[in-house]
């Protein structure tokens, strides 16, 4: 009678502790860190390793993105993975990140800017977006590949580099709470997500290689603030989803660069430098329209 007694009492206290136990779990977010939305830089030599303003706006890079961090880490964020998604995709210094953070380096990706994000994850944040190609004014505007894709539709909508990755988060049910870049790119961002996004304009574009930036300090701290008050308000972004049939369709700067991405099963060609197909599952779509970028930057 005791034994039942105790293990009645085990069992209450477990029932009791466990629903408060998983609501206090500390959230896992990823961020996915680009490079053109970075404070301080407005032109392509920053931009790229052959640059000569590289060096500063990796160190940048870092600083934006610890800026971040420190504010999730204020709003309770336990594990937290950045993935390096511009360029080349290696341009943080890995030491200059914060030490209690996970780095994914490198590419070819599966995934691209969104490698590493699955259905663990509790929040998504963008750090260092640009507008889509096109976007007049806004720091150096392209869309995946500047040299080769003109525009990306999805279901008949022009997107950018934002929504695209927004919807890969979205297929996995994990909602995107915050992106930082300039003003046109924070603009798009509530466009695309609406209100309940938060976002951080660190600089005020003013053409497609400059802007106004922010002092260095408020930037930082405004990175900060706008992290802890995207985790903590996480409850009210939405996945955002973009579900089947799905239509993707690229438009490249020549018709020559279409010319290759056709001779592939299912790939349509819609117009003289416009080509298209159809997919059930976005990751596969994702993963067949980058395939097309690559073939069209062949050409």
């Amino acid at each position: 009678m005791r034994t039942r007694l105790i293990f009645g009492l085990i069992a209450a206290f477990a029932l009791a502790v466990w629903p408060a136990t998983a609501q206090t779990k500390a959230p896992k977010v990823y961020i996915s860190v680009d490079m053109e939305g970075i404070w301080g830089v407005v032109h392509g030599d920053q931009v790229s390793a052959a640059g000569e303003g590289y060096g500063a706006a990796r160190r940048w890079m870092a600083e934006d993105v610890n800026a971040v961090i420190a504010g999730l880490r204020e709003a309770g964020a336990g594990e937290i993975v950045v993935n390096d998604s511009h360029g080349g995709m290696k341009n943080i210094v890995a030491d200059q990140l914060d030490k209690t953070v996970s780095l994914i380096s490198g590419t070819p990706k599966p995934l691209g800017m969104m490698e590493g994000i699955d259905a663990s994850f509790d929040a998504v944040v963008f750090v260092g977006y640009h507008a889509r190609a096109g976007s007049f004014p806004g720091i150096l505007d392209h869309t995946i590949s500047g040299a080769t894709v003109y525009a990306i539709k999805v279901n008949g909508r022009e997107l950018p580099e934002m929504g695209l990755n927004a919807a890969i988060a979205g297929h996995f049910k994990v909602p995107v709470v915050m992106l930082t870049g300039d003003t046109v790119t924070c603009a798009q961002a509530h466009e695309l997500f609406g209100p309940s996004i938060t976002t951080v304009a660190v600089k005020d574009a003013v053409g497609r290689v400059a802007a106004r930036m922010l002092p260095r300090s408020e930037a930082l701290a405004k990175l900060k603030a706008g992290a802890k008050k995207a985790l903590e308000g996480r409850a009210q972004a939405k996945p955002w989803v973009l579900g089947p049939p799905l239509s993707f369709e690229i438009e490249y700067h020549n018709s020559g660069q279409s010319e290759l991405p056709t001779l592939l099963a299912g790939v349509k060609r819609l117009g003289p430098r416009a080509v298209g197909f159809s997919a059930n599952d976005y990751l596969e779509g994702f993963k067949l329209l980058r395939a097309l970028i690559a073939l069209g930057g062949v050409s």
